[in-house]
């Protein structure tokens, strides 16, 4: 039998990397090392380690020809691409019919090439080969009569010669420009994504109760004003907002952008913004990606009611109250990132086929 000399700075080596090293087989041929240095018998080495004796002498064998440089070498079997022939036609596939899942999309590249893959595979071949990455589908609000193009450029021509304006006015100083909507929070489960080991569960509440809040967001300084009830939000939520907007007491000319609910558009909302000198720019209709303060309410859900449980309607309502009154401080630089204004259009962007 070969007898193996182990330095003290080699046993300090094998010690560390048999727990550290990143790589799993490392670990297990440096705990061979170990054991066979301390004059564990090769069977008992194969059987604490739950391995055969063929592995352990393999070990052996590359400390003895190279040392650990030899043992920490591993040499990965890379299987033969045989998708990548396929690449050009499975990538005009995949554009023109996305799949919804890797088992979809294994029996349609199956079916298409004769070659059928685990789903890793298929799951590396697509973000490597094709880079594809599994993206959740986004919704365009569009009017009934009204195409995608049509109201694309509906909101292009209203952005670019209305909503712009307004905000290069604000920008320079010269006129204060607020985005009003109502949120509308139901005492519901707020079901969200966590890093957890398992699935975890909330419990969900009746959804009986629900949390109004109708806000207006000034586009350069972030101040919120709102207004808040538990019953409906109508046109005397709108004036009473409008009353609070029209207190600040503020020296430069003041547009309020909101969209086209009907108790915002009737004749008492849009007499009392006449008294007090304020502007209503109206939203062309299906058009929330053009409302700043949208960004609010999904700020709002995702950073204190998804995934979170509140045994009370009071509770609730203080959580919700609490981060918009922290606006200003703790969500600060966020809400100056989230609050840029920059509006996502609809111009040129890629549909799934009907």
């Amino acid at each position: 039998m070969r007898r193996f000399d182990f330095l003290d700075d080699v046993l300090q080596e094998i010690e560390r990397d048999r727990f550290k090293h990143p790589t799993l087989l490392v670990q297990e041929r440096m705990e061979i090392l170990w054991l066979k240095a301390h004059g564990v018998k090769h069977q008992q080495i194969a059987e604490l380690l739950c391995a055969t004796r063929n592995t352990v002498q393999r070990t052996l064998n590359l400390y003895a020809a190279g040392g650990l440089e030899a043992v920490r070498k591993v040499r990965r079997r890379v299987p033969a691409k045989a998708l990548a022939a396929h690449r050009t036609e499975l990538a005009a596939e995949f554009q023109q019919r996305p799949a919804q899942c890797l088992s979809e999309a294994r029996e349609r590249i199956a079916q298409l090439t004769g070659i059928r893959r685990g789903l890793t595979q298929v799951r590396e071949f697509l973000r490597q080969e094709l880079a594809l990455r599994y993206r959740k589908v986004a919704a365009i609000p569009v009017p009934p009569p009204s195409t995608v193009p049509e109201h694309a450029a509906t909101q292009a021509a209203f952005l670019n010669t209305e909503l712009e304006p307004l905000l290069i006015e604000a920008q320079a100083g010269k006129r204060e420009v607020f985005f009003v909507d109502a949120a509308h929070f139901v005492l519901a489960a707020f079901l969200g994504y966590l890093w957890s080991p398992m699935r975890l569960f909330v419990k969900a509440s009746p959804g009986r109760r629900r949390y109004n809040v109708l806000g207006a967001i000034n586009a350069m300084t972030h101040e919120l004003v709102r207004v808040t009830n538990e019953g409906y939000s109508n046109s005397q939520s709108v004036c009473e907002l409008l009353q609070k907007i029209g207190s600040l007491g503020l020296c430069r000319p003041i547009t309020v952008v909101l969209d086209n609910a009907s108790y915002q558009r009737c004749r008492l909302v849009q007499d009392l913004a006449a008294a007090l000198h304020i502007e209503l720019l109206f939203l062309p209709s299906y058009s929330p990606n053009l409302n700043l303060i949208e960004r609010l309410w999904r700020f709002t859900k995702k950073t204190v009611l998804n995934s979170r449980h509140h045994a009370t309607f009071q509770e609730f309502r203080q959580t919700i109250d609490q981060c918009l009154d922290e606006l200003p401080t703790t969500h600060r630089e966020t809400i100056r990132s989230l609050m840029t204004p920059r509006f996502q259009t609809f111009e040129n962007v890629p549909l799934i086929a009907a």
